[in-house]
């Protein structure tokens, strides 16, 4: 009964709640915007970074003989205590990383940040994620195929199906070479590619002296990076019942200070995305932090402007609201329509608000954006990310219209209250 008068009321006299609706939706908007671009931000960097690394969380192992390097020999322990750890990975890595070594061509030498070794026929679905310029990225099925960045390519001089020469120190150190053919270029300018290269891991392991079953560590891809952290802690206790391990490492302190501890033998750890960019993932949180005071602010805004708002709309019903008590409508029924008309006003403003935000963001995606370099690890492929997280929506949902319901609660009770001979007698 009161749903449907609430709802008879509200179509036919959509106009007195336009600006009210209008209010609402705007507050939505705002929130919408501002914690979808910071979702976009966090989710674009964790998958840059989890191609980078090997995976959203990594198996480390690392062993003292006498020096600390990094090696995971027999790999069947550890994925024993992925499959006991429940996770459930989308891609399981092997990855051999060595942080320096030279590439030559042409009478060029480049040093390079990071050479990545890797297994095609695992990590290929998520290296093709990346922006390739030229090349086919398929062709590193063949373990003499190598991925250079753009600006490498560039300094270098070198193009698709050119042969570079590249050169790594062995653990001895001996200095060794390999011939390997460009198969693509990829654009990555940002922390994550500026001078990284990629090849197939045992090509890789054979050129530092490693076995070619040998590898730095194992990486775990999620369907969600968000359930990292909670997968780190189940895989290093699964870890721990067969495994000497570090504690847990939640930054790059904590890693270096376990590597550099003393132990013998090999000690594994785990470690996610977000503990090797613990820097970038101090400034996200401040981001975040500040989307929370933006969404207090525009709660504040929202909720003043529902009291005042309303408290007109009701004194401007007042001979409507007699003439409902004067026919018999009782106290309680007469709050529960404005309360049921102020739920149907703040659930049409967030359809609205987010179809609009969703509108507003898509098109400011695919404005290109000129930025230096290290800038673009914000951006996807030059233009802004944005990610719509359904749980953080749904709840920001939830808030305004407990808001709406709260800003309305005031004038709903004052409306209970309005005597119906006053009210007729009213002009």
């Amino acid at each position: 009964m009161v749903f449907k008068v609430a709802a008879r009321n509200f179509t036919r006299n959509a106009r007195r709640f336009l600006l009210l609706g209008a209010a609402v939706a705007a507050g939505f908007f705002v929130i919408c915007i501002i914690q979808s671009l910071v979702a976009g931000v966090t989710n674009q960097i964790n998958e840059r970074g989890a191609r980078f690394y090997g995976g959203h969380l990594v198996v480390l192992g690392y062993q003292k003989h006498p020096v600390v390097s990094a090696r995971i020999g027999d790999d069947r322990p550890v994925l024993e205590a992925i499959a006991r750890s429940g996770i459930k990975p989308s891609i399981v890595s092997h990855r051999t990383h060595e942080g320096n070594g030279l590439v030559f061509f042409n009478g060029e030498k480049l040093a390079m940040r990071r050479i990545i070794g890797l297994d095609w026929a695992d990590e290929g679905p998520a290296i093709r994620q990346m922006e390739f310029v030229s090349g086919d990225p398929d062709r590193m099925k063949d373990p003499r195929s190598v991925l250079i960045s753009e600006e490498t390519a560039r300094r270098l001089g070198a193009k698709v199906g050119d042969e570079v020469v590249l050169e790594v120190e062995r653990e001895a150190g001996a200095i060794d070479t390999r011939n390997l053919l460009v198969a693509a270029i990829f654009r990555e300018a940002s922390i994550f590619g500026y001078f990284t290269l990629y090849m197939d891991r045992r090509t890789l392991n054979s050129a530092s002296g490693m076995d070619a079953d040998d590898c730095n560590l194992i990486g775990i891809y999620l369907d969600d990076y968000r359930k990292a952290q909670a997968a780190s802690t189940r895989l290093l206790a699964a870890l721990k019942t067969e495994l000497p391990t570090f504690p847990p490492l939640a930054s790059r302190d904590d890693f270096y200070e376990a590597r550099s501890a003393d132990y013998q033998g090999i000690r594994y750890g785990t470690m996610t995305v977000r503990g090797f960019l613990s820097e970038i993932g101090t400034m996200l949180e401040a981001l975040t932090m500040v989307s929370y005071g933006i969404l207090a602010l525009v709660i504040v805004v929202v909720t003043v402007g529902i009291m005042n708002i309303y408290r007109v709309m009701i004194y401007e019903r007042t001979r409507e609201i007699g003439t409902m008590r004067a026919i018999g409508v009782r106290r309680a029924q007469v709050r529960n329509l404005v309360l049921a008309e102020a739920l149907m006003l703040s659930a049409c403003s967030i359809v609205a608000a987010l179809g609009l935000s969703a509108l507003a963001l898509f098109f400011a995606s695919r404005i290109q954006l000129a930025v230096g370099a290290g800038f673009d690890i914000f951006l996807d492929r030059g233009h802004l990310s944005w990610f719509i997280n359904g749980d953080v929506t749904a709840l920001d949902a939830a808030l305004i219209v407990l808001v709406t319901l709260f800003g309305a609660l005031g004038p709903a009770r004052a409306a209970q209250a309005i005597e119906p001979a006053a009210a007729l007698r009213s002009d």
